[in-house]
Order: C-alpha cells, then structure tokens, then sequence
C-alpha cells in the first residue's frame, strides 16, 4: 500500500459570509444523486428554514443533460432540483412552520407534482440543519436559504461515506433522521 495516497472521510467548509464555497459545494454533491440509478434511502434536507436559491449556474448549459426541461434557463433552483430529483428517490424535507419555509413549500407544488417529495413539521424548537443523502452527510451551521448558502458566515462539515468513518457518521444519521421522521407523522 501507498504511503502517498490520502483519504480523509470528512471536511470542513467555512463560508466567511461571502463567496461560493457552500453553493458549490451543494451543487457538486447534489449533482452526484442525479447521475445514479434510482433508489430506496430518502435524500433528507433538515433545516428550521428553507429558501429558494440558484443552486446550479448553467450560462453555458452545462445542466443541460440533468434538466433538459430546464436547458434554456442560466440558473436552475434547489426547488427544481429537489423536484427532479423526487423522480429517482424519495426526498424528505424537515423544516419548522414559518413565512419562509412555507412559501418554499408552496413553490414546491407549483412545480410538477414530485411524487416522491414529502414534507413534515417539528416544532418551533427545532434547530437541526443537515443534508443526508446514501453517499455523503452535509452537517452544520448552515440554513437551506439563500442567506445560508449565501450570505452568513457559516461552517459545515461533508462527510463521504468512502472510509469508515464517513459510512458511520451516515449510518448513523439515517438511524436519526429515520426515527424522526416517524415520530413527525405525516403532515404535507
């Protein structure tokens, strides 16, 4: 075995309140769930507020093959995404009800009726934000809004479930965010 090679499960992102980091950082890890076949483990955005923001920058339509539907827009949202994505794999979205999040929500069902996209409330105590998906963990600071991935100073830490620890720390955020789902019930 190579004593050169480097694998580390997980980084830490600071986003200084300004910059790009955050959103391409998304952008990236997100773009990885559409290029893989369907599946069964939800894609779960937990945040107390959640916004429309420009997820992909596609000026030169390099979403193209992602979005046909959407190939002649510069920008496409995290509300389109997740609408894509509903197609291939059941999205969970946990947020608190507030003006924010509820006018994301109603974004959401003006764009075609994912079938897979769902939606419950905690309470207003509710202070967890995450990006949990079968690949990878996003955990931290961070709301899923525009002044989160954009604006606030922010840190998150990417976990990749490659090595054995990122396997872990997703493992065992799937126990989590599973029992909390059910213990939600259904409420959109």
């Amino acid at each position: 075995m190579s004593t050169n090679s480097f694998h580390k499960d997980s980084r830490d992102i600071w986003s200084h309140g300004s910059g790009r980091q955050l959103r391409d950082l998304l952008a990236s890890s997100l773009s990885t769930l559409l290029l893989m076949g369907p599946g069964e483990k939800p894609l779960y955005v937990c945040s107390p507020w959640i916004s429309d923001f420009v997820l992909f920058e596609n000026r030169y339509r390099e979403y193209e093959a992602m979005f046909p539907d959407l190939a002649d827009h510069n920008e496409i949202l995290f509300s389109s995404y997740l609408a894509r994505l509903a197609r291939k794999l059941p999205v969970h979205l946990i947020t608190t009800k507030n003006d924010t999040s509820e006018a994301f929500l109603n974004s959401l069902k003006n764009i075609r009726s994912p079938v897979s996209l769902h939606c419950r409330f905690a309470d207003s105590g509710y202070h967890e934000k995450g990006l949990l998906a079968p690949s990878f963990y996003i955990e931290g600071s961070m709301n899923f809004t525009y002044s989160g991935v954009y604006v606030r100073g922010e840190k998150v830490t990417y976990h990749c479930g490659l090595g054995k620890h990122g396997a872990k720390k997703i493992l065992d955020a799937y126990l989590e965010f599973d029992r909390r789902w059910r213990l939600l019930g259904k409420n959109l």
